[in-house]
């Protein structure tokens, strides 16, 4: 692994926080959270070969602006797209008022795209999401962390842009449950199901009373989501 540590500063317009999130969750996830453990699964950067999938509609505008990034710090020196997704997403936490996240260069990028149909659905149930990150090495613990990214973007946990707890106070109230105007849309059915898990909830109140700690425990599990099952240049 090559031991290098950067920030990158984006220009993006205010909606797009969200899919550059969404970026590093796809490019991650579509491997990583798959029914069955593939070799040398992990983030690869193969996204930008899977931009016509139905899942990854809308990321294109945001791709530009990463590929933009990407070809003046090629002139430098080349830098993956698997690494560039990954700064993108820190810098997207960061830039929003979350923790700075330390991102390690070095991954290799895949030369095809994943298997389709690897991704979790949006309806999963708390125990199907948990089997999902367990699967991949991660506790129940890094599964709530990481789902605190969706307080960025349109899914009503707070301001769209700014990276805060208010995710889990929103979860503990429950406001879906509400037949009145849009406070039933707020959230996916995966995020309404963490609130009823019991293992879940208990760190849904730990963050929710304490940000600090969420943002903490958010870069650890950050840093092992990107680094989990990547391939490193040699040194």
């Amino acid at each position: 692994m090559i031991p290098v540590k950067v920030t990158l500063v984006l220009s993006v317009e205010e909606d797009l926080f969200l899919q550059l999130r969404c970026h590093l969750f796809f490019d991650f996830i579509a491997q990583q959270m798959g029914l069955k453990p593939m070799p040398q699964s992990g983030m690869n950067g193969s996204i930008i070969y899977e931009l016509d999938r139905f899942e990854n509609a809308g990321l294109k505008k945001s791709l530009k602006i990463v590929e933009k990034a990407k070809s003046e710090l090629d002139k430098i020196k080349p830098v993956s797209w698997a690494d560039m997704i990954a700064v993108s997403g820190a810098e997207a936490v960061s830039v929003c008022g979350g923790p700075i996240i330390p991102v390690q260069l070095g991954r290799m990028d895949s030369m095809v795209p994943d298997p389709e149909g690897k991704l979790p659905l949006e309806t999963l149930d708390a125990p199907g999401l948990k089997q999902c990150f367990l699967r991949k090495g991660f506790c129940t613990q890094e599964l709530v962390a990481l789902s605190g990214a969706h307080t960025l973007g349109g899914k009503g946990f707070g301001s769209p842009t700014v990276f805060d707890n208010s995710y889990y106070k929103i979860l503990l109230e429950k406001p879906w449950l509400s037949s009145a105007g849009m406070s039933s849309m707020i959230g996916l059915p995966s995020d309404h199901a963490l609130a009823e898990d019991d293992e879940c909830l208990r760190w849904i109140t730990i963050y929710a009373n304490d940000q600090k700690r969420f943002f903490e425990d958010f870069k650890n599990a950050y840093v092992k989501l990107v680094n989990s099952g990547a391939r490193w240049k040699s040194v």
